[in-house]
């Protein structure tokens, strides 16, 4: 087993390299330049001396070892799983309770106790990847973040109830080794451990990665699950494994330090820590176990000698953030589209759409805003029961309510974690202050809080969103640690805790509790409405689109980081104007008003009630921020997290998903009432009616193209295109001219490297050498979406599309190209531009015979009805040239000739331009004018059909000897395209939900269709 999964290895990095050394030097040799030369600098400016004593650096040293391992366990759990495990010190915290209940209560000696509560931590970290991350592993990484944010706060809470880490009588300590002196520092027996046994458990590891059979399966599992699966490899018990490892790591670092530290409490083993641990494993790029650990030594070092030199905390962690910005800055993009996971937000999703004859009926168009005129109607009417008091907390609760829209923006739609969204609330609160202390206008001192708060959103997300995945988490997470900690707390911006003043209405200023309430709930009512306008209107779309499936929305023209940072900078500004309404709410303001569990709540409550949908955080503040007005001990406090996970666990919509079943009975009920067959509406929506329309059978009078003469101009040239991957060579100097009007097969086996070369040509893969002209400018160094602005647009082979869009507004967005989105008229909900795009879309559909599919999720349809939604999505964009990756795969023998026939009658009609990757060589030949053969990585042969398929290259390179397999009877597409010239609609294969075979053979499928 060991050689295969070695194979399976092949190409990713060791845990230890040379590369890694070389990145170890250069970020020592950056630490040193900081510390002693840019510090220094700003000491002598200030009049100071910096100081470096060798004790202090000794000590640093020290302690950044068990930085280093908490680093180490945080790299070993992303490498498998991709997700950052925010329960990574509580683990550790539970683990040490245990220890120090074991040694001081039950009198078990240190070395027997030392490994019962690490095979405890141990134990509780692969019961969390069991019971909690392979639960959630169909939804989205997300998801089993808040998840571990959850199970953190429940251990800690767990194990301050059965003993409170052994403050009581100190923490035990390792007695029995040596006790010395370096300099002016004692080397106590917990550092001398904490010297010897960090060091080496790392190492440990590293071995037993690199050397030992089962360490070799876990980087098997983490690189490539399914070929390891193949191998005989479980991923899963191999990332319960890691996580078992992870968690030994966790709590041998708390038990090292709990002699160390003065105090014991939750938040010793909170954000706090894992910001410094998140830094150490930004900076070894979350891959490298030896350089977490020395990065982790270097951050200790620099800690210890700013607290030695300034004694401020905040500055500690102000630094350390600018760190993690730095190093998310220098990191490229090496996660690649395939290697992208998609789909899994469909297990999140929001209310599916209603068919539109239901819809239709009055009062199920005024069920939503009724239920939340009623809403907004028992809010007014609280301070008629509700004391001064009451109404000043629940100001309170209505900010972080109206954060957690903001979270829904940035995480339920765009698909980023953000938990620093409660400290831009705090930007926004200082900003208002700053603003109506010296104008006095506080309607301005609003606006301009949900500016500022949009700006610096923007300024901590950019680092990350350039760069696949979650990092934006860790960003965010710091930026809410060193908000109260150190940028609250200057003079220059707050001052001694000043009176931010209270509006002014008719010229009386609201004092009371009952009369500020009413400005909280206007605040409210603005932020639903801009999120309600954001989440119906098309930044909406184009922000589910980049979170279901970024590459292909690239495809479709949509800037991907572009609409990234257009939600930060929404959410950002949802997030200053709750800030700004709750500083006003305060007698006095003060960085404890904007500590980091408000950030972390808002989060929590809006996965529990329901990222998807736009009243989540509503219902989740009842879960969230109810247990606030209980008073609860730190049982009842652990009882009330369990809770929250265990809803996060089995209800992942949230408790909005409750609410869904309610809507439809209510829905249908109410449609019933009006004459609605709603049987009939559901079944035509989902696919099943007998009578479906075939579609107009006229183009759209926008789509009618130019005539195109076949083969006048070169329209796309590539020229010595290479791309290696390591020491793989997928592309060597491919050389291609596709003339314009003509339809060019490109074939060969796999592993040829023809996606590789789509992925060139349409801009998703950097080219090594070489050059892409198209239409006659190089586009070598456009983006996917600059080239598919000019026209050139590609497929992929798995027609994913968006999970969670419906048919009608994947076409809609297509549209994008032709009409793009006004962020304005968006966010005003303007209805002229969206009703514009949806009428096209709904003539496309028609056209396409797609009518009655509208309101179907991608996620219900059927591969073939997949396809022919791709296809008119691409109608949509109006290209130039197509680049279709394998459009018959997952199509049936017969509705792939229907495919080729299809295509040929969109080529002719729309004047297209192709290139088309296919397996199937009957189908590519008899639909090609030209066709080019690859194989390993080159050219071998370029001509006419009829000669590509005789070439002794191609026959004995690609089709094993033989040309069997490319003869088989039946009119050509070429023949069809002469015998036919009348132009009809579509209908695609559909069954409803998923793929299959079709169970209705007696309805039109898609080969009655394109042949009629």
């Amino acid at each position: 087993m060991s050689t295969i999964v070695s194979a399976t290895l092949r190409g990713t990095r060791d845990a230890v390299s040379a590369r890694g050394l070389a990145t170890l030097g250069a970020g020592l040799v950056g630490a040193v330049f900081l510390l002693q030369v840019l510090l220094p600098l700003l000491e002598v400016a200030e009049g100071r001396q910096w100081e470096s004593p060798l004790a202090v650096i000794v000590q640093g040293s020290v302690v950044g070892l068990t930085y280093g391992l908490l680093s180490v366990g945080l790299v070993l759990v992303y490498r498998s799983n991709r997700i950052i495990n925010f329960a990574h010190g509580q683990i550790g915290a539970f683990g040490a309770a245990i220890f120090a209940m074991l040694v001081q209560r039950y009198s078990v000696p240190y070395l027997l106790a030392l490994p019962l509560a690490l095979a405890l931590s141990a134990g509780a970290a692969a019961l969390t990847e069991a019971a909690v991350i392979r639960r959630l592993r169909s939804a989205p990484p997300i998801m089993s973040i808040v998840a571990t944010i959850g199970v953190g706060q429940f251990l800690v809470l767990f194990a301050f109830a059965i003993n409170n880490l052994g403050t009581i009588g100190g923490y035990p300590s390792p007695d029995f080794l040596p006790q010395f002196s370096v300099g002016a520092l004692l080397v106590t027996p917990s550092y001398f451990a904490m010297l010897v046994f960090a060091p080496l458990a790392v190492l440990a590891v590293g071995v037993f990665l690199k050397r030992s059979r089962y360490g070799l399966a876990v980087r098997a599992a983490a690189a490539n699950p399914d070929a390891a699966q193949m191998t005989g490899v479980f991923a899963s018990r191999m990332s319960m494994l890691v996580w078992a490892l992870a968690g030994t790591l966790a709590g041998f670092s708390a038990i090292l330090t709990g002699p160390t530290r003065i105090t014991q409490s939750a938040d010793s083993f909170g954000p706090g820590l894992l910001l410094v641990a998140l830094t150490g494993a930004v900076l070894a790029r979350m891959q490298s176990l030896p350089l977490a650990m020395a990065w982790g030594i270097v951050l200790g070092v620099v800690e210890q000698l700013l607290l030695w030199n300034y004694n401020d905390a905040g500055l500690v962690q102000m630094i350390f953030f600018v760190i993690i910005l730095l190093g998310l800055l220098l990191q490229r993009n090496n996660v690649t589209g395939r290697m992208e996971e998609k789909g899994s937000w469909a297990a999140v999703s929001g209310i599916r759409p209603l068919p539109a004859s239901i819809r239709a009926v009055p009062a199920v168009r005024w069920m939503a805003p009724g239920l939340t005129a009623a809403f907004f109607a028992a809010l007014l009417c609280v301070p008629l029961v509700a004391s001064n008091a009451l109404s000043t907390q629940l100001t309170g609760v209505i900010a972080v309510v109206i954060v957690g829209l903001s979270v829904g923006i940035v995480t339920g739609l765009c698909g980023q974690l953000s938990l620093g969204q409660f400290a831009l609330a705090g930007v926004g609160a200082v900003v208002s202050y700053q603003v109506s202390m010296h104008s006095g206008n506080f309607f301005l001192s609003f606006a301009y809080a949900g500016a500022a708060a949009a700006v610096v959103s923007v300024l901590i997300g950019l680092p990350a969103v350039r760069v696949k995945g979650l990092l934006l988490t860790v960003s965010t997470l710091a930026f809410a640690i060193v908000m109260p900690s150190y940028l609250l707390s200057r003079d220059a911006l707050l001052g001694t805790s000043p009176d931010p003043g209270k509006p002014k209405v008719f010229g009386r200023a609201l004092e009371t509790g009952h009369s500020y309430y009413f400005v909280a709930v206007a605040v409210l009512l603005v932020a639903l409405l801009l999120a309600r306008n954001v989440r119906s209107g098309g930044l909406g779309r184009r922000f589910v689109a980049v979170r279901d499936n970024e590459d292909a929305a690239r495809a479709f023209t949509v800037p991907a980081t572009a609409v990234k940072l257009q939600g930060l900078a929404i959410a950002g500004f949802i997030a200053g104007l709750a800030g700004a309404m709750f500083g006003h709410s305060l007698n006095s303001l003060n960085s404890a008003a904007f500590s980091t569990s408000l950030s972390i709540n808002a989060v929590v409550l809006t996965v529990i009630g329901g990222l998807g949908l736009l009243a989540g955080p509503l219902l989740g503040a009842f879960v969230v921020m109810g247990v606030t007005f209980l008073p609860l001990d730190s049982a009842g406090l652990a009882a009330s997290s369990l809770g929250q996970l265990l809803i996060i666990l089995y209800l992942p919509r949230g408790l909005g998903g409750l609410v869904v079943p309610v809507r439809d009975r209510l829905a249908t009920h109410l449609a019933r009432r009006a004459g609605v067959d709603v049987e009939a509406a559901f079944s035509a929506e989902l696919g099943f009616s007998e009578n479906g329309s075939r579609g107009s059978g006229h183009l759209p009078e926008r789509l009618t193209p130019p005539p195109v003469v076949t083969g006048s101009r070169p329209l796309l040239t590539v020229t010595g295109l290479r791309k290696s991957f390591g020491g793989v060579r997928a592309v060597r100097g491919v050389d291609l001219e596709v003339r314009s009007g003509e339809i060019l097969g490109l074939i060969g086996p796999n592993g040829a490297g023809k996606t590789t070369t789509f992925e060139l040509v349409a801009g998703f893969t950097t080219p090594d050498e070489g050059r892409v002209v198209f239409d006659g400018h190089d586009v070598t160094r456009l983006s996917p979406e600059a080239r598919g602005r000019r026209g050139l647009i590609r497929s992929f082979q798995d027609a994913g599309l968006f999970s969670t869009l419906t048919v009608l507004e994947c076409v809609e967005l297509a549209l994008e190209r032709v009409y793009p989105t006004s962020l304005t008229a968006s966010l005003l909900a303007l209805p002229g531009p969206e009703r514009r795009k949806r009428e096209r879309a709904e003539a496309i559909l028609d056209w396409m015979g797609l009518a009655r599919y509208r309101s179907s999720q991608i996620q219900e349809l059927s591969t073939g009805t997949r396809r022919i939604t791709e296809i008119a999505c691409l109608v949509a964009l109006e290209p130039t040239m197509l680049l279709l990756d394998e459009p018959s795969s997952g199509v049936a023998q017969k509705e792939s000739e229907a495919l080729a026939r299809l295509i040929v009658k969109l080529k002719d009609e729309l004047g297209l331009t192709l290139v088309i990757i296919e397996h199937d060589i009957p189908m590519i030949m008899s639909l090609s004018d030209r066709v080019v053969c690859m194989a390993d990585g080159e050219v071998i042969a370029v001509g006419t059909p009829d000669q590509v398929r005789h070439d002794p290259a191609v026959v004995e390179a690609y089709l094993g000897g033989s040309v069997t397999a490319i003869e088989r009877s039946g009119a050509s597409p070429r023949a069809a395209r002469s015998a036919d010239t009348t132009t009809t609609a579509v209908l695609p294969v559909v069954t409803g939900r998923g793929s299959g075979p079709d169970p209705e053979p007696d309805r039109p499928t898609l080969i009655e269709s394109a042949t009629s």
